[in-house]
């Protein structure tokens, strides 16, 4: 909390909160949520899940392999259909959650237990980490289109962020030398913009753009004078 009391980080936003800090409506974020552009989660508490595996068997033939059975509290994040399906409907049956590549989350049924755990639109929420991804990507988005940002960062009292830019020429020439120049300027742009993001900083995207211009110009030169 600053010092005037006030939250400035929570660790999920209701719909209503998300739509007015972005400028958008419920159903811009269900398109988002159906296109795979962004995750809504619900929080719970004590619900039964399965963890597993996706091995598959044959030719596009997977089957499960339940690697645990526990009790979750905490945030889980909907599938893009299931998603879609509670901000249209108001209301869906959901019986498994996203998870990583090879693996699934579902609903662990006990005895006497639904075979569906019930969502409602009210109980839909957005993770802070994914309200920062994106929002980074809006405004790398923006940068490479030139059109207005979905995305106004609203300003807080007292003075201006400050940002490390000697810090940010450091992260610079380390990740070309690391990962290498993309194919693009913009996808730097949009790597350095990421960068700030996971540092919960997002500075005018224009500054970072003139800032890897310099560094993309300069390099390109070099590459342009060595022998052919």
């Amino acid at each position: 909390m600053n010092v005037a009391g006030r939250v400035t980080r929570k660790p999920c936003y209701g719909l209503s909160e998300i739509c007015e800090r972005w400028g958008v409506s419920e159903p811009d974020i269900a398109n988002f949520a159906i296109a795979g552009e962004l995750t809504l989660s619900i929080v719970v508490a004590q619900l039964a899940l399965e963890d597993g595996s996706a091995e598959e068997v044959d030719d596009g033939q997977f089957v499960d392999i339940p690697a645990r059975h526990y009790r979750f509290t905490g945030t889980l994040d909907l599938c893009a259909k299931d998603a879609w399906h509670v901000m249209m409907a108001g209301t869906r049956g959901v019986s498994a959650f996203r998870a990583e590549p090879g693996t699934y989350r579902c609903l662990w049924v006990l005895p006497d237990e639904a075979e569906q755990f019930d969502v409602s639109r009210e109980r839909l929420v957005v993770r802070h980490a994914e309200r920062q991804r994106f929002e980074a990507e809006q405004a790398a988005a923006e940068t490479v289109a030139g059109a207005p940002p979905l995305v106004v960062q609203k300003s807080g009292r007292g003075a201006p962020t400050k940002y490390d830019w000697d810090e940010f020429s450091c992260e610079l020439v380390v990740t070309t030398q690391i990962d290498g120049f993309p194919e693009s300027q913009a996808a730097l742009v949009r790597r350095m913009l990421q960068w700030f993001a996971a540092r919960n900083q997002y500075p005018d995207h224009s500054t970072i753009k003139k800032k890897v211009a310099l560094l993309w110009r300069r390099y390109h030169e070099a590459l342009a004078r060595l022998p052919a």
